[in-house]
């Protein structure tokens, strides 16, 4: 009988909806993981902030654990914000030391915010809104999202992805994350970073001085794709994921 494989939970970043990783959830399903995505509870509502996000996101994580599974846990763009706090004290060996079930064995942050103790992602992009950002009514809405998100991606596949998004909190871009998970020493050899080479939303410089200046070690790999490679390559998404499944499951 083969070992259960991990559950495989990913949230969606700013603006967009979870059916956004539909094709990235179908290639992982069909490698046995099973796999489900989430959108960020500050998509279209004005009044959240990160850490409704981050509640959010363990409210859908400690029932896995509970049940005994290992959970992987991957966050795209803006979801990296809330994730830092959702994962602090939920790796597998913290919560052994508790007598609890189940873990967090690792976790993946797909062209994604890592931030800092006190950080906004406003304070991350030095107090202005990035060029392709509008600002109305409470919130943000990108001017471009072709260009900005989906530019390798099929120009008809992607206007019907632009018809799905929604404005994202203002406010969540001005709060801070409760806690800063990725630094707890109970996520070496289990923490990774996903690059992605030609990425017009969170340029590949910034994405390099998350993990550079991060002060822990990472497991880095890299994709040759836009802001969205869950959209345009999801089967190399799909084999990178598989291969950290392997890595986190062979840390001690």
């Amino acid at each position: 009988m083969s070992p259960t494989k991990p559950t495989i939970v990913v949230f969606s970043g700013a603006f967009h909806p979870a059916s956004c990783m539909d094709l990235l959830l179908g290639k992982l399903e069909q490698a046995g993981f099973p796999a489900e995505a989430y959108s960020l509870r500050t998509v279209g509502n004005p009044d959240a902030v990160v850490n409704d996000d981050s509640q959010y996101m363990r409210s859908v994580i400690i029932p896995h654990l509970d049940e005994d599974k290992d959970v992987i846990f991957i966050m795209h763009s803006f979801a990296g914000f809330a994730g830092s706090a959702a994962m602090s004290n939920l790796s597998r060996k913290s919560r052994e030391s508790r007598g609890e079930k189940g873990g967090i064995i690792g976790v993946v942050y797909l062209s994604a915010f890592v931030p800092s103790e006190g950080v906004s992602a406003l304070d991350m992009l030095g107090g202005n809104w990035a060029p392709w950002h509008e600002e109305d009514t409470g919130l943000i809405t990108p001017k471009d999202p072709f260009e900005t998100f989906y530019k390798d991606w099929d120009e008809d596949l992607a206007a019907e992805m632009v018809k799905t998004l929604k404005g994202h909190s203002v406010k969540s871009m001005k709060s801070v994350a409760s806690a800063i998970g990725w630094k707890e020493k109970d996520y070496d050899g289990r923490r990774a970073y996903i690059r992605c080479l030609e990425d017009n939303a969170l340029p590949l410089v910034a994405q390099d001085a998350f993990v550079g200046n991060s002060g822990v070690d990472w497991l880095v790999k890299s994709l040759p794709t836009s802001h969205s490679p869950f959209l345009s390559r999801p089967d190399e998404t799909s084999k990178i994921i598989q291969q950290l499944a392997d890595e986190f499951q062979s840390v001690n």
